[in-house]
């Protein structure tokens, strides 16, 4: 029997415990995702989703309950009837009441209503399913906000640094030019690159707000003073992560919902197909009935039924649910090529940008050096100025390119966990803390009517 109303209410409580964790610490990686994951108002209106169907499947349990109807009338009455009335009451308008509760139990029909308990089951899977997939988004989109946002810090690091170390070829220069060795035009040069390096300052800077204007909006809370970031396990081989991607997909998962969902919407409608057996009570209380004066009461009790023999269009309409199946599966089919894509390009991602931060930093060392010998050259008049400025520029752009090649490198890792839709479980976000347990067809297929055998609350 499930017990969803413990369910819901140990997701919400799942959640309370995450958020107020969050809070109370200094801002991770690991915090800043969890954040997001469980506050942005596009996984709350995900979540408002799988508990609208959780809803709206148990609306089904009326389906095997009597229906009860209450009906009645009242007014006047005129009947011309000599052969069955008296002289006296034929052909006069007189007061007429009536009052009436009728109580109808569908004993058979064509297993219609199974047919909506399975697909409704199906239903909730799907948007379960959908609300997990969204969770890896918005865990790859905050993990990716909180790393740029420590890139745009490293990199206004560096351009800082690219100021002072101007600056100190500045009081250089004007030592020797003040000294008679080098000429003034040398000062106007190295002025002129220190203004240069300060607007690139600025730059950075404008870049470096923006990037914390996105992350607000994606995690909900302005970034922390201090972050740290680390890169995840590196993936596999790209044969194995597209085997894991495909098995753990979240949107894979959606689409064979989708199939069963389109299955199950096929025995509902072919139901009509079988007869009806209903169940039917009911009491009639009727003063002045049919222009007689008086009260009567009928009372009854009996089977009914209720059998379409021939409907025009059964067989397109058997076509057209074929149809539909096949599109299903067609649907699946291409959600396992697109998650095949992401993860293949995924691994691309994590090659290329694996190679790049290493021969980056090979060059960041060697353009160091010759920043080195350059520097003691200038002073011994072997370079000159510009000598030195164009290997401090070089050195520069190495620099800067390098920490974005090493955060792309940390980024692209991330990319390869959500591939696999693994990505909100390395930041501790259980499934349990996401989503109610997508088995809910599973749930109803021995007794589709165990799943009614509960009573929910709406979520304070």
């Amino acid at each position: 029997m499930i017990d969803l109303k413990r369910l819901l209410r140990c997701f919400s409580a799942g959640v309370a415990v995450i958020v107020s964790a969050t809070s109370l610490s200094a801002e991770t990686l690991a915090e800043a995702v969890r954040f997001a994951v469980t506050t942005n108002p596009l996984i709350k209106s995900a979540e408002a989703e799988m508990r609208a169907s959780a809803f709206e499947l148990l609306e089904l349990r009326g389906e095997f309950e009597p229906r009860v109807i209450l009906s009645g009338e009242t007014g006047w009455q005129r009947v011309d009837d000599p052969n069955s009335l008296s002289v006296a009451e034929n052909d006069s308008t007189r007061s007429r009441s009536q009052l009436a509760v009728r109580a109808e139990l569908v004993l058979f029909d064509g297993f219609r209503r199974a047919n909506q308990v399975y697909a409704n089951a199906a239903r909730v899977d799907g948007s379960i399913y959908q609300l997990l997939d969204a969770s890896e988004t918005m865990a790859l989109n905050a993990t990716e906000a909180y790393i740029d946002v420590h890139r745009h810090r490293q990199l206004l690091a560096v351009a800082e640094r690219n100021v002072r170390t101007h600056e100190e070829i500045g009081g250089q220069v004007r030592a020797l030019v003040e000294g008679g060795r080098l000429p003034f035009s040398d000062q106007l040069t190295i002025d002129d690159r220190i203004r240069v390096a300060r607007l690139a300052v600025l730059d950075v800077t404008r870049s470096l707000r923006d990037a914390s204007a996105r992350y607000e909006r994606i995690v909900g809370r302005p970034p922390s003073p201090s972050m740290q970031v680390a890169a995840a396990q590196a993936p596999p081989s790209l044969a194995l992560l597209k085997e894991r991607a495909v098995q753990n997909s979240y949107r894979v998962q959606f689409a064979r919902t989708q199939i069963d969902q389109s299955r199950f919407q096929t025995g509902v409608t072919l139901s009509n197909r079988y007869p009806e057996l209903t169940l039917n009570t009911g009491v009639v209380r009727d003063i002045n009935r049919n222009g007689v004066e008086g009260n009567r009461t009928d009372e009854t009790i009996g089977l009914g039924l209720r059998w379409t023999l021939y409907q025009g269009g059964r067989q397109a309409e058997r076509q057209a649910l074929a149809e539909r199946e096949s599109r299903a599966l067609a649907e699946q089919a291409i959600a396992v090529r697109a998650v095949q894509e992401l993860a293949a390009r995924s691994w691309n991602l994590y090659r290329s940008n694996a190679d790049r931060a290493r021969q980056l930093d090979d060059q960041l060392r060697i353009n160091r050096l010759i920043v080195e010998v350059y520097n003691d050259e200038f002073l011994t008049a072997k370079r000159t100025l510009l000598d030195l400025l164009e290997v401090e520029r070089a050195r520069f752009n190495v620099e800067f390119e390098a920490v974005g090649a090493r955060s792309g490198l940390m980024l692209s890792t991330y990319r390869a966990l959500a591939a696999q839709s693994l990505l909100a479980g390395h930041f501790g976000l259980k499934k349990a803390d996401l989503a109610l347990p997508p088995q809910f067809q599973d749930r109803v297929r021995e007794n589709p009517r165990a799943i009614f055998d509960v009573t929910i609350e709406p979520m304070e």
